[in-house]
């Protein structure tokens, strides 16, 4: 498997004007920070327990992600808040 990984000290990642460079990482025993650049989530757990083992870390997720949620019907739906604003009583 070549999956691109970044490796980021504990300095760099503590900044304040930090970028993250990928979505997923993982902080390994001595806060190293390895950033995998993927856009699946599984794609990056497989690489970390084959990395450093099964079950020993869990892939973070440093960038808010996205989400469309699928109806019944198999449309698409966006996500949002709903407030009690707009509701007749």
């Amino acid at each position: 498997m070549s999956t691109k990984i970044t490796t980021v000290t504990y300095e760099e990642f503590t900044d304040y004007q930090f970028a993250p460079p990928a979505t997923f990482y993982v902080m390994d025993s001595l806060q190293n920070y390895l950033f995998i650049h993927t856009s699946k989530r599984s794609v990056a757990q497989e690489w970390c327990d084959e990395y450093f083992g099964k079950g020993r870390y869990t892939v973070k997720a440093a960038k808010e992600q996205k989400t469309k949620i699928k109806n019944e019907a198999g449309i698409y739906t966006c996500t949002g808040t709903s407030s009690r604003r707009g509701q007749k009583r």
